[in-house]
Order: structure tokens, then C-alpha cells, then sequence
């Protein structure tokens, strides 16, 4: 700063002598004092303003020097009016370089904010765009305003976004925005089911927020594809009832091998006697073997019936997509389950109907993995009083079925017991589970009732508790 109020400074003085210089070597006969208002001019835009009415004063002062003779009175009046007159105009000038100095500091002010802004925005933008997370902004009319990459590629929409009805993707958003204004400021989050662009429903969960009021009113969410999530909870109880079954095997296996130690100890008896017929050791070994064979053939049909609700299988259907579509694509395989809107609900116990289900598709999965046709498909259809779902996939079929649903089957991954507790879970809330032979692949039907059928139900019932149950009963 007094680098550049220096130069400033001598040049007002350098004019201050110049004026001097040409009065003293002149002598005009006239006055130049209009001429020194400009040294008060130029210093008026580096001093302060006490300062720049001395200047005046000393100016007016320099100028009354060398004015030709005039009377005390006038000389008072002229030295008067020409420091007010320097003064006025050097105020004048500060005031002037004050405002400038004022809207250039505002100026460089605005200049700075909007950089700030331009880089805020963008290093939102970045955000956004790098986010894995879906990010909508909605305007009251319920069209997508803004939308991030994310969202382009989780809706799967081939066409931009901006623009098109929130209510095609997440009808939760739109009636969001229809919630009456008095309720105020809304921030929340929720799950719901979203729809892709080309019509698969999806889980997602969600936080929004709505702000402004009547036309300015927007919503502003994040969405989020949770179908891993769902994924890895359904194969995590799946794998748990697995493990329930492997239990179970344990259990039985042990009760077997008791029997058999059994045996072996009155069959070593028998040799030592010749009348078998009448030996008490031959009656226990017959009743041994009596109840082996009851055990290797025990029913876990369940003694009483499971709790059963009314489901609408188009729910159970995307369901069920989002827990095995990814295991298919990661063979490129395909699974197919297209149901009519209008398809009428079945009373069945979700959860068993979803782990029987389950457990299909995994024995498909492992029976098509090296197959050169790699699908799976289920139709729905309504015979009569049943709704019946067939199961069938491509692979190369089952060679044997005596023992198909026998539990401990030859040749069967894990314990055995995959299809014979399916039809069990099915015959919990009063379905069937049937193998139905093809010429290819292989094929199992589920009928199930729909949910206008009259059913007598417990629900105090679930189909682990009842397997385990009668399992415990058998053995007892």
C-alpha cells in the first residue's frame, strides 16, 4: 500500500512546484489558482480525509502568495473560498475512489464466492457421479428434474431420465410428493420395492427429503439396490435350514448306529445257539431290525399343519428372482417365472413354499451347471380346485426315482434329505410335491390351494419345529 501511495504523493507535490515556479518566474499579473486544485485532486486518492482538507489549506495558502495586490478583507474571502473549493473537490475525489474501491472489493468479493460455488458444485457433481448410490431429484409435478450415472444404470433406462414420471421407477417418491404441504419439512427414510425400465421390480432402500413449497416444491432422494442384501439373507436361511437338516441326519445316523451295535451284539449270540426259532435273542433281533427299518423309512410328514397366509405369487415371484438370478447369470443361465397380474392368491406358509422352492432350484442349479442348455422355468397354472407350479429345468434328468424322496438317497449331495424335507414343508400347509417324468430335464410339480379354499390350520405350527417334532417322536 505505501508503495503505491508514494508516487502519487510526489507528484502532487512535484505539481505543487511546478505552480510555484511558474508564479515566481512569471509574475503573472493573474492568478493560477484554479490550477492547484489538481494537486489536491491527486492526493485526494491516496490520504485520508483530515489530510486532504490540509492540503487544501496549504494549497489556498500557496495560492493567496502570489496573487496580485488586493485588500486584506478580499485576501481573507479568496484564501476562504479557495479551501473550501480544494476541499470539496478533494472529498469529492476520495469519495469517488472510496465507492471504486468499495465495488471493486465487493467485485473481486463476488469473484471469490462464485469460484468457491463453481468449486463446491463441481466437487458435488463428482459426488454424485461417482456415488454407487442412485441420486433423483424430483420436481413437484412428480418428473425427474436431475438424475446422477447411478441412477441411469440401476433403472436401466436406455432413454435420459430428466424428465420421465418418477412413478415408472418408485411410486413411493411420487406419493411422497402428493403428501400435503402443512405436514412441513419431511425427511425420512424407507424400503420399497422399485421397478427398472424394463418393468422388474427390485428392492431398494431409500432417503428423501422434501423441501420448498406449491410449484418450487422438490424432493431430493438416494436410492439404493439392496437385492444383494435379500440375496445373501434368503441363502443365508437357506443354508440354515441345510444345516438343520445335516442335524437331523446326525441324529438319525446315531439312532442307527445303535441299532446296528445292538444287532451285532444278538447276532453273535445266535451263533452260539441252535434253536432260533424259540430264542429269545432271535424275537429282539427281529424287533431290531423291525425298528431299523421304520427308522431308514421314518415319515417327517408333520403331525399337525403349519400357519398358512394368503400370498400373491407375482410378489413371491420377484422374490424369488432376486435371491437365485444372480447364481443363474453366473452360469448364463436363465430363469424364467412370467405370471398374470390377475392370477388369484394361494394359502400356503411363505416361507415354506419359498425354501421348497429354494431348495429346487439349488438341486437345478447343480444339475445344469454342465449342460450346454442352461435354464430354469416355472409355470403356473390352475387345475380345478389346485394351483400348480412346474418346476423344470434343463439338465440331464434323473436316472432313478424309486428313492427319489427317501431320506439318506444314494448318490444325493449333502445328507439326502433336500427333497424329503421339501415335500414335507409342502405338505405342512396341505400341498404336494411331485416328480413328473419328461423325455428331458427334469420336471416336479407343486400343487398348492388356492386362497379361497377353506383350510383348517394351527398356527402355532412352523415346518421346522413340526419336522424336528416328528422326527423326535419316530425316534422316540
Amino acid at each position: 500500500m505505501s508503495g503505491s501511495r508514494t508516487p502519487m504523493l510526489l507528484l502532487s507535490v512535484c505539481l505543487v512546484g511546478v505552480l510555484v515556479l511558474l508564479e515566481w518566474y512569471f509574475d503573472f499579473d493573474f492568478s493560477l489558482g484554479i490550477l492547484y486544485i489538481l494537486p489536491v485532486m491527486i492526493a485526494a486518492t491516496i490520504l485520508k480525509r483530515w489530510q486532504i482538507v490540509l492540503a487544501a489549506i496549504f494549497c489556498a495558502y500557496t495560492r493567496g502568495i502570489f496573487t496580485p495586490q488586493e485588500t486584506h478583507l478580499e485576501h481573507i474571502l479568496r484564501f476562504c473560498m479557495a479551501t473550501a473549493a480544494y476541499s470539496a473537490c478533494g472529498l469529492l475525489i476520495y469519495q469517488i475512489v472510496a465507492s471504486r474501491r468499495s465495488v471493486l472489493a465487493h467485485y473481486v468479493r463476488l469473484r471469490y464466492e462464485q469460484q468457491l460455488r463453481r468449486r463446491a458444485q463441481e466437487q458435488l457433481r463428482l459426488l454424485a457421479e461417482s456415488s454407487p448410490a442412485a441420486i433423483l431429484t424430483v420436481a413437484s409435478s412428480g418428473k425427474i428434474v436431475a438424475a446422477n450415472h447411478a441412477a441411469e444404470t440401476m433403472l436401466n433406462s436406455a432413454a435420459p431420465l430428466i424428465g420421465q414420471a418418477v412413478r415408472d421407477f418408485a411410486p413411493l417418491f411420487d406419493d411422497a410428493l402428493k403428501l400435503p404441504a402443512e405436514i412441513g419439512h419431511i425427511s425420512t427414510s424407507a424400503t420399497a420395492w422399485a421397478r427398472r425400465a424394463d418393468g422388474t421390480l427390485f428392492p431398494a432402500a431409500t432417503w428423501f427429503s422434501i423441501y420448498g413449497t406449491g410449484e418450487r416444491r422438490h424432493l431430493a432422494a438416494i436410492l439404493v439396490d439392496t437385492s444383494n442384501e435379500v440375496r445373501e439373507r434368503e441363502q443365508a436361511q437357506f443354508e440354515l435350514l441345510a444345516s438343520h437338516d445335516r442335524i437331523l441326519a446326525g441324529a438319525v445316523s446315531h439312532e442307527i448306529r445303535n441299532l446296528c451295535s445292538a444287532i451285532s451284539v444278538v447276532a453273535s449270540n445266535l451263533e452260539r445257539n441252535n434253536r432260533v426259532a424259540a430264542d429269545p435273542d432271535f424275537v429282539a433281533l427281529r424287533n431290531l431290525v423291525a425298528g431299523l427299518k421304520d427308522l431308514a423309512s421314518l415319515d417327517l410328514r408333520k403331525r399337525t399343519r403349519s400357519h398358512r397366509v394368503s400370498v400373491r405369487l407375482q410378489d413371491l415371484t420377484e422374490e424369488l428372482r432376486v435371491i437365485i438370478g444372480q447364481d443363474w447369470q453366473d452360469i448364463d443361465g436363465e430363469f424364467n417365472w412370467q405370471i398374470p397380474t390377475d392370477f388369484p392368491p394361494v394359502q400356503v406358509d411363505r416361507q415354506g413354499l419359498l425354501q421348497a422352492l429354494l431348495n429346487l432350484s439349488q438341486n437345478s442349479l447343480r444339475a445344469v451347471e454342465h449342460s450346454d442348455s442352461r435354464a430354469l422355468t416355472i409355470d403356473t397354472t390352475l387345475e380345478a380346485d389346485r394351483v400348480v407350479l412346474r418346476v423344470s429345468d434343463t439338465g440331464p434328468g434323473i436316472d432313478s426315482t424309486e428313492h427319489l424322496f427317501q431320506p439318506f438317497r444314494p448318490g444325493a449331495d449333502g445328507s439326502g434329505l433336500g427333497l424329503y424335507v421339501s415335500r414335507a414343508l409342502i405338505q405342512s400347509f396341505g400341498g404336494e410335491l411331485r416328480f413328473v417324468p419328461t423325455t428331458t430335464g427334469c420336471c416336479f410339480e407343486i400343487a398348492i390351494l388356492p386362497a379361497t379354499a377353506l383350510l383348517n390350520s394351527d398356527p402355532g405350527a412352523t415346518p421346522q419345529s413340526n419336522i424336528i417334532a416328528a422326527l423326535h417322536e419316530s425316534t422316540l
